[in-house]
């Protein structure tokens, strides 16, 4: 789900920000698709959770608030 290219991006800042130097064994991109595996099984998690609070915000019984989702896009 993550987008490669902005990941590469990301990183890069990232390693210029905290001063790290890659292994001459190791290739950014390599580093990129290893870090996007490992972050998208919390990210699926996550989205899951999130998209659960934005529907599911009135009682147990998991009826959608319409209302407070039209809030919400009117407040953008």
């Amino acid at each position: 789900m993550l987008n490669r290219s902005q990941v590469e991006t990301f990183m890069e800042m990232m390693f210029e920000e905290k001063a790290i130097e890659l292994p001459e064994d190791i290739e950014l991109e390599d580093i990129v698709e290893a870090f996007c595996q490992y972050t998208n099984d919390d990210l699926d998690e996550w989205l899951k959770l999130r998209f659960s609070a934005f529907f599911l915000l009135t009682s147990g019984e998991g009826h959608i608030n319409w209302n407070w989702v039209r809030q919400s896009i009117n407040a953008l």
